[in-house]
């Protein structure tokens, strides 16, 4: 009991710490901090690399000494305890008791499993070497449809994590790692706005449906994978179990409901339940990314995520990336009440990183519950959102530099790129790159420093009211590959639970999600049958006038 009451304590007085250094540097400007007399030694304090990464965090409003109550602070929450935890395959999602296994999908053969999770690592790689044959086997052409064709273009149907994380790498790694052996399309809408043009254009004897779904129950998912078997069996002029049989690969937690349905056992990927939808992208939920780059590229994805998983394990907290992003975005959002975070990546490939990351992060942490069911007392999960940063240069940073909202942002570039283009447009491509180096560290230099980033050159020339003061990092990442890819979205899984337990949060339930696609099917009945049932739906006057203008 005392031992509890001195944590209490330490804890305590921790977070006063941090209170009166949150109230000592509000008053302090980013300009004064970076370009100062120790701007210089304050920039190697603040800094930290990862395998030919660098990563700035001078630009962020706070002294090493912050750093160092927060590193402080990490450690009274018991970040290690809870850290070997997770990686032991223990329960660390109480309100559904199960461990979470996605850094299991990712341990590599030759090294031996973490203790206790021996058989979770063996039913992942088993599931892996599936995976592995079937994406082979329609790579090579050797999987033939009903009609004996080989298949020419996949059909991806999922949503939330099981859409978000393959089509992310598949936009990533199109530009270098794209064989043309199969094209892949990604589905997602409840509505088929994707799904109409690809029946449209694709040929049925030549095209496999993967269905992606944890549960095997998701609205979204089997509403597209109907329409679509309906597409596939009139086309061909078979049944749908026909179809199910030559057509459809399902992958899912749950192989009952997929061979209830039809699906080949031969044809069905299993990953275990303790692995959550949105960080499923290692596991068979993959399976149409590595059709589309090939296994040996999916397995360097893996690698790289699991080189972050030794380093998050292995790295002290102020020289771990997954850590001090997680205490600067702590501070920010719960010391500084900052609520809203911009991830801006100069490279267009990395466009779906906003989208992806916002389910990571606002649906792990955005909640104000905490592990016990007490209410929270301070702000959690910051709003986050996004877009590729030259495009959001012409629509939403005049908000940031002059707006009356204050905003903290990771700026994420990429240095080198086209090494493999043709000779004769290797300049021009250099140059282009060039310029959108230029630009992201000039906005990260002018979200700082504002009018303070005005050069001599131009004081005479440009409007001032740059408001400044806007703290962001900067992760500077060598090359994207696969594996730096597998890397970075580690790097974020890792900066995710350690916000949880930072505030005490479940980031592998989302209780949320849930009640509004209830009340969905109660609404869905509604519209089709004519008729409200009040054992499934609250009736309030504005809904009811929405029902009865759609069905009238």
């Amino acid at each position: 009991m005392e031992s509890l009451v001195d944590a209490e304590s330490e804890l305590a007085q921790i977070q006063q710490q941090l209170k009166s250094q949150a109230s000592q540097l509000q008053k302090v400007s980013l300009s004064d901090l970076l370009t100062g007399d120790t701007g210089e030694q304050r920039l190697k304090q603040l800094s930290a690399r990862f395998a030919g990464w660098h990563l700035d965090l001078s630009k962020q409003r706070w002294q090493p000494e912050t750093l160092k109550v927060l590193a402080d602070w990490a450690d009274a929450r018991g970040l290690d305890e809870h850290r070997q935890k997770l990686f032991a395959g223990a329960i660390v999602n109480p309100s559904e008791r199960r461990p979470a296994l996605h850094t299991v999908l990712r341990w590599p053969q030759e090294q031996p499993a973490p203790e206790g999770c021996e058989k979770a690592v063996a039913f992942a790689q088993q599931q892996r070497g599936r995976m592995a044959s079937l994406v082979q086997k329609v790579r090579s052409g050797q999987w033939r449809g009903l009609l004996g064709q080989p298949v020419r273009d996949v059909i991806h149907i999922g949503v939330g994590g099981s859409d978000l994380g393959p089509r992310l790498v598949s936009d990533a790694l199109q530009e270098t790692h794209h064989q043309g052996e199969v094209e892949v399309h990604f589905v997602s809408t409840m509505d088929a706005t994707q799904l109409v043009p690809l029946m449209r254009k694709l040929d049925p004897a030549t095209t496999l449906v993967v269905l992606a779904s944890k549960s095997f129950t998701t609205a979204d998912t089997q509403f597209n994978l109907n329409t679509a078997l309906t597409w596939l069996a009139s086309s061909l002029d078979v049944s749908i179990r026909a179809v199910c049989e030559r057509h459809l690969i399902g992958v899912s937690a749950r192989p009952e409901k997929m061979t209830e349905f039809g699906i080949p056992e031969a044809h069905q990927l299993v990953f275990a339940e303790g692995v959550g939808g949105r960080f499923s992208l290692w596991s068979p939920i993959g399976i149409s990314l590595a059709m589309q780059i090939g296994m040996p590229a999916f397995n360097e994805l893996l690698a790289g995520a699991h080189a972050m998983d030794r380093h998050f394990l292995e790295a002290p907290t102020t020289e771990n990336l997954p850590a001090l992003l997680a205490l600067v975005g702590a501070w920010n959002c719960q010391w500084l009440g900052i609520p809203s975070h911009a991830v801006l990546p100069y490279d267009g490939r990395l466009e779906c990183l906003p989208d992806y990351l916002q389910q990571l992060e606002m649906e792990s942490n955005g909640k104000s519950v905490d592990i016990n069911g007490q209410g929270v007392d301070h702000p959690t999960c910051p709003i986050l959102w996004g877009d590729v940063g030259p495009n959001a240069q012409h629509a939403f940073y005049q908000l940031l530099h002059q707006g009356s909202h204050t905003v903290s942002a990771d700026f994420i570039a990429v240095r080198r790129r086209h090494r493999h283009a043709a000779e004769g447009l290797q300049e021009s491509l250099r140059d282009q790159q060039q310029l959108t180096l230029a630009n992201c560290l000039a906005q990260a230099q002018l979200m700082a420093l504002g009018d303070d980033a005005i050069p001599p050159s131009l004081r005479d020339h440009m409007a001032r009211g740059y408001r400044g003061n806007q703290p962001n990092s900067l992760l500077l990442v060598d090359e994207l590959t696969p594996w730096s890819l597998g890397a970075l979205l580690a790097m974020y899984e890792h900066k995710v639970f350690v916000h949880s337990v930072l505030w005490g949060l479940n980031p592998f339930d989302q209780p949320g999600v849930e009640l509004g696609k209830l009340l969905a099917q109660g609404i869905y009945r509604a519209l089709s049958n004519g008729q409200t049932n009040s054992s499934d739906q609250v009736k309030d006057p504005s809904t009811d006038a929405m029902i009865s203008l759609v069905t009238s």
